[in-house]
């Protein structure tokens, strides 16, 4: 498995998974569910409650990419830094856990 774009070694290396590749799919996968609950949070914040409900139904609905990606577009123009920066601050806090473990 390759790393995801948007990670490096660096936080693999802080939980000893750099050289365990077999463990990869399950570390990004607990890390992509977080970070995409931080997501659904800052968007919670940005949206009015009937826009919302309208994102949760367009994703939990089997909308096309071209659906979902037009909404973001006309109502979270930021999308894609924001869902860059809540990669960077899971991999912050990633790291900042590990070595505090240590």
């Amino acid at each position: 498995m390759d790393v995801p774009e948007g990670f490096n070694l660096d936080v693999l290396k802080a939980f000893g998974l750099e050289k365990n590749p077999e463990q990869w799919d399950e570390f990004f996968a607990t890390a992509g569910e977080a970070i995409m609950l931080s997501v659904i949070r800052r968007v919670e914040r940005q949206l009015p409650k009937e826009k919302m409900e309208e994102f949760l139904r367009l994703f939990e609905a089997p909308a096309t990419d071209e659906e979902k990606g037009g909404f973001l577009d006309a109502h979270i123009p930021n999308f894609a830094a924001l869902i860059a920066q809540e990669v960077e601050r899971f991999k912050t806090t990633a790291l900042t856990k590990a070595h505090n473990a240590v």
